[in-house]
Parts: structure tokens; sequence; C-alpha cells
């Protein structure tokens, strides 16, 4: 294989490490990436005929036009995401130009465009599969720049063809190794100026099945599927609650109900009352969460109910509005706070004396559409035999959990989506299902309640050490309004029924390793802000240094001190890798070498011969011809084969190294 060939094929990989940079990141289109995979992999293995990169190129400059203006017009016309009509903009330039012959000395456009992709795939938030990806495109750069230069200055030159030995490797890898560790000292010390990544969070938002400002019962004719993107990662810095399959993630509250869809009536204003309502009311016991989340559609804060304290990691200002709901001001990239809630509610005597003469818009949480007969006379039935609020609530409850059953195949016709057909005929449902009706049957009552929806347990991640919880747990329940206490929480779906959703996300074996690579990639690399990065050097300080500030007499942080000490080991083991020390000896020569430790071994020439390598064909040829006649021939061709070889006009050739190799193996068992 030539060196053009080498190079190409580099590039090209190079290219589609770019390529799967930007396509792990968000936002991209499907088709372009897709053809442009196509495009680069075809190249990878063939290169087109003359005539057919011409046909393709008449093509390819019309099409670049068009992206051009299209670009123009989204960034001045229509002010939209300008980047992915950028990139197709660039894939189309790069598959044009790998499609070219290989000596069209094109490469500054191929690694202009290679790692303009690169930088692309930076402007949306770039994930732990983008550092993987990040890593292979540096050590393709630095071999195929090392080959480029190579090819260029051998046809300059005139000199033969240069091999690819195990001594190129090895400098190719501490070249390679050299800039990532450099690239990671200017990250880690490099002065911070923001607290937050800013990524484009707006425009590509992460859908969350379950979860919307709405809830739905209209869908049919199909079957509810598993999603397992994760979209909260929660950290316990006082030790997670047990059992986390029970915590109830807390998204948004819905009160108006038409008899397919649940909605918020009023939008959102902040709340009248005090956001510590609840401490006051409730048992004084608190859990503390730290919550990672996904961009979502709807800017909303997560947490346990009842939520008392929201602590923003990130530039977002958390608010509290008139219903009870927490949602966040600014930027919804990858939103990170501090929830401080309620770690234990009311116990039943205490809900059973519950009290009090304020109650909430009775217009709002007990209004219902027009309900068949029969749903009414089965909320009379089920709370007439009690005096307490709780325990009515808590008759609806039994009568959910006691006589239905959980499915995720959704109704089959329109008509078997309402309320009246799963109370009475089908008695099984998904979530939303058993929170809508148990609402509806406690309003017919006269009970305020309302629809909730969020996310219901996770999976713990032992890598990672956080309850990582994905859309497969999004879930829906009830709230139920208690006077002198507020709004507590009724779950009526069945326990135990959605395990097998949450379940069926975990069956990669590497998700969890994965999962908590992303977690710390998120908080180490895209969160590194000043906070982090004064922490990080005071722990190398307190580590290092003598005295609790972790500096020198001078004020200077013996971290430092040890960085740069480091640092001059790394560029001295580095120079002896890539220098003449370091090189390694040709394949002929330490053949030759191998050969002459043999002769050593049936006692033809002296250890210091053989230490200081000096053992010459000649002398050797001689040694044997006195000693072992029978195995002259042998060294003789092996002999005639290494000189022709080592000090031949042309570099050796594999097939030359392999009729070497079969000699020495000859000559050897000769010896033997």
């Amino acid at each position: 294989m030539t060196l053009e060939t080498i190079h190409r094929r580099l590039v090209v990989v190079m290219a589609l490490s770019a390529l799967l940079a930007f396509a792990v990141g968000a936002g991209f289109s499907p088709l372009p990436v897709i053809l442009a995979a196509l495009a680069l992999t075809a190249a990878f293995f063939r290169q087109p005929r003359p005539e057919t990169v011409e046909s393709i190129e008449r093509i390819m400059v019309p099409l670049a036009l068009l992206l051009a203006v299209r670009v123009i017009l989204e960034a001045t016309l229509f002010r939209g995401d300008v980047v992915v009509p950028v990139v197709d903009l660039l894939l189309l330039l790069l598959c044009t130009e790998v499609l070219r012959s290989e000596d069209a000395g094109n490469d500054a456009r191929l690694y202009a465009l290679t790692f303009a992709l690169i930088l692309a795939s930076t402007a949306y938030r770039p994930g732990a599969l983008f550092a993987l990806s990040f890593l292979l495109f540096l050590g393709l750069g630095s071999v195929a720049l090392s080959v480029g230069l190579l090819r260029r200055k051998s046809e300059r030159f005139g000199g033969p063809e240069p091999v690819l030995d195990r001594s190129f490797a090895v400098t190719s890898v501490g070249i390679t190794s050299a800039i990532l560790v450099s690239a990671i000292v200017v990250f880690v010390a490099f002065p911070r100026v923001s607290r937050s990544w800013s990524g484009r969070g707006e425009v590509f938002a992460t859908p969350i099945v379950g979860f919307s400002d709405r809830i739905s019962l209209g869908q049919h004719g199909a079957t509810l599927r598993s999603n397992p993107s994760v979209v909260l990662r929660v950290e316990f810095p006082e030790g997670p609650p047990e059992p986390v399959s029970d915590l109830r993630w807390r998204g948004r509250s819905y009160d108006a109900f038409d008899g397919v869809e649940w909605t918020r009536s009023e939008p959102t204003r902040p709340a009248r009352a005090p956001v510590s309502w609840y401490r006051q009311r409730w048992p004084d016991s608190v859990v503390t969460q730290t919550i990672h989340a996904a961009p979502l559609d709807v800017p909303v804060v997560f947490g346990l109910h009842p939520l008392h304290l929201v602590d923003p990691q990130v530039p977002i200002s958390p608010m509290m509005d008139d219903v009870g709901d927490w949602f966040f001001w600014g930027s919804n990239q990858q939103p990170s706070y501090t929830s401080i809630s309620g770690a234990l509610p009311p116990s039943p005597d205490e809900l059973r004396a519950a009290s009090g003469a304020f109650y909430p818009d009775r217009t709002r949480y007990l209004q219902l559409p027009e309900l068949p007969e029969r749903i009414v006379h089965l909320a009379d039935s089920l709370t007439a035999p009690y005096d307490t609020r709780y325990d009515q609530v808590a008759a609806v409850h039994r009568f959910f959990v006691s006589n239905f059953g959980y499915t995720r195949e959704l109704p089959a016709t329109a008509r078997e989506t309402s309320i009246d057909h799963f109370l009475f005929e089908r008695r099984e449902g998904h979530c939303e299902y058993f929170s809508s009706a148990m609402v509806v049957l406690l309003r017919a009552a006269g009970i305020e309640a309302r629809n909730v929806n969020g996310f219901l347990g996770g999976r713990w991640n032992a890598f990672g050490d956080f309850l990582s919880v994905t859309q497969n747990e999004a879930h829906s329940w009830v709230e139920v309004w208690f006077p002198g206490y507020g709004w507590v929480e009724w779950d009526p779906t069945p326990p135990g029924s959605t395990a097998g959703a949450a379940a069926s996300a975990w069956w990669f074996p590497g998700r969890q390793w994965l999962d908590g690579l992303t977690h710390r990639w998120n908080q180490w690399v895209l969160e590194y802000d000043l906070g982090l990065q004064l922490d990080l050097f005071g722990r190398l300080g307190a580590l290092f240094g003598d005295d609790p500030a972790g500096t020198t007499g001078g004020g200077v942080p013996r971290a430092i001190w040890w960085g740069l000490a480091g640092g001059i080991v790394l560029v001295v083991v580095g120079a002896r890798a890539v220098g003449p020390a370091g090189r390694r000896l040709r394949p002929e020569s330490r053949a030759w070498r191998a050969f002459a430790r043999a002769a050593r071994r049936a006692g033809l020439v002296e250890d210091e011969l053989v230490t200081s390598g000096v053992v010459t064909p000649g002398v050797l040829l001689v040694r044997i011809a006195d000693a072992r006649p029978e195995a002259l021939p042998a060294a003789r061709r092996f002999a005639a084969l290494y000189e022709e070889t080592r000090f031949g006009d042309r570099e050796p050739r594999g097939e030359d190294r392999a009729r070497l190799r079969a000699a020495f193996a000859e000559a050897k068992r000769a010896l033997s």
C-alpha cells in the first residue's frame, strides 16, 4: 500500500471520527449525516475514476451554492439555527474533497474541513462520546500529518518511499500523548470566566414521553414504547432515602380536565404564599438532592414533594408558582440544582384530624366535564361509608390498587379511551388512566384533587454513585388537598407495575458505566467553572503542600511546582522516546543480532562481540566455516539477504523482509 493511499484513508477515518463527534451531539440532520458517512466509507475502500469525479463535481458545485444561500438566509432572514446548515455545507465539501484523486494536493483543505466539523460539534452540548471521538480524531490527525509530511518530502527530494515501521508508531503515539496532556493542562489551568456551558439549550430540547404541559388519554391502537434516555441524575449528599424505587420526582400539576386532556387552566404566576409554608406544617425532616437534569421542553424544577428550597448550580432562577409548582428562568441547557424536600409526610392520624378554614380554588380543583351517572354513583358508594377525608381518599385508592391491572397496551379505539370505559369495562391501563380516574372520582365526591406528573424511582448507578432516572420512569399520580397540610401525594397505580419498563432500559451491560462516565463528563468538563477550578487547586495544594494553604515560602502553591516538575519529566521522556536514543532497530538489524546471539550460544563468537554489536557477516561466516561447515550454506544465504536488505540501494519492501525472516529461521535451525 502506497503512502498516498495510507494518507487518504487516514484522512477519511479522521472525517468519520469528526462526523461521529457531531452526530453524538444534538440537533443534527439524519439524512445528510448518513449520506456523508456512506460517501466517506466508499472513499475509504476505493477512489472513483477521474471521469466519475468530474461528474460528481458538476453536481456538487450547484448544491454547495444552494447550501451557502441557505446558510445566509438562516442567519439573516429566518434567524434560526445556523450550525446545522453550515455542517451540511461542510459535509458536502468534505465528501467532494475525499473523492478527488490521491495526488490532487488538497491535504490542507481536507485538514481544514475535518477540523471545522469537529469545531462545529462543540456548538452543541458535547457528551462523553464526543470525548472518545475527539481522542480518535487527535490520534488519527497526528499520524495523518506525519504520513502526509513524509509523502511530500519523499516526492520533493526523489528518495525511496519511507517505511512506516514500529519507530514511526512509537513517535506518533508520543506526539499524540504530548498534545493531549498539553490540552488537559491548558483546560484545567486556564482561568474560568463563566459558571456554565454556554451551549445551544433551547433549540434542541429533549422530548420527554409522558411529560409535557398536558396529559392526554386520547391515544389508542398502539403500545407505549420504552425509551431509556436519561433525564435526571440525582445525587444524595447525605445518603439516599430507602427505597429509591418509591421516590416520586414531581414535575407539574394539572387542574383542568375536558374528558380527554389535562391542562393548566391559568398561566404560570409567582407564588403569593411563602416557600416555607410546607416546612412549617409537615414533620421536621428533610432530604437533600442534587439534580442534574436534561434540557426539557418545559422549564420544570424537579424534586421530592414537598419542595422547600432550590439552590441553583448553574445560572438559572428557580421560583415557585401560585399552585405550588417549581419552575425556573434562564437557559435550560443542563439545569443543575440542589433541592431540599420534606422527607416524611404527615401520618394517617394527623391527616384524619386535618382541619382548617383554607381550601384551594374549588372552581379549579372540583371542575369536571359532564360525566356518566354511573361514575358519580361509584364515587358516592366508595366514599359514603367514611366520615373523614383521609378515609374517603384511602377507600378510592384501595379500589384501584385491588381491582385494576396495569398495561402498556393502549385502548383499541377512540371510544375505549374514556374514563368511563376504563372504570367499568377495560379495568386496566397505564398510570395516566389511574391518576385521571382517581381525581375524577374524588372530585365527584367533593374532594379537591389534581393530576400530577413527573418520574417514579430510578436505578442506582454504583459506578457513579447516583440515581439515574430515564424516560421509562415517566409517571402520573394524584395530589389531594388536606386543610392545614396542603397537597398530599397518592398513587393509585398498582405497585411494581412499571418495573418491567424500567428494567428494559438497562439491558445493555455497559450502560451503567457509560451513564456514570457521562455524568462525570458533565460535571468536570462541561460544568467546569471557577469554583471547581479553585477547589481542584486547593485539593492539589493540600495534597502536596506542608502548610494548610499548600504554598511555598514565596506564596506559590506547591501543586504548581509539582506540575512543572512533572511537565519537565514528561518532555525529557518524550524527547528520548522520539529521539535517537529511543529509536528502535530496523527489522533486518534485529534479525542479525538475533542470529549473532544464536551463534554465541553455539560457541562460535564471544559474549563481548555480541554485546558490543560488532559481529560482522564476514567474521561470523569464517567462524561458521571453521566450526560448523554444514551450517555455512544457510548462513551465507541469510547474510547475503541481510546485507542486501540493510544496505541496498532501495528501501526494503514487505516481501524482502519476508524472505529475510525465512532465511533467518533456516540459518538459526542449522546452528542449533
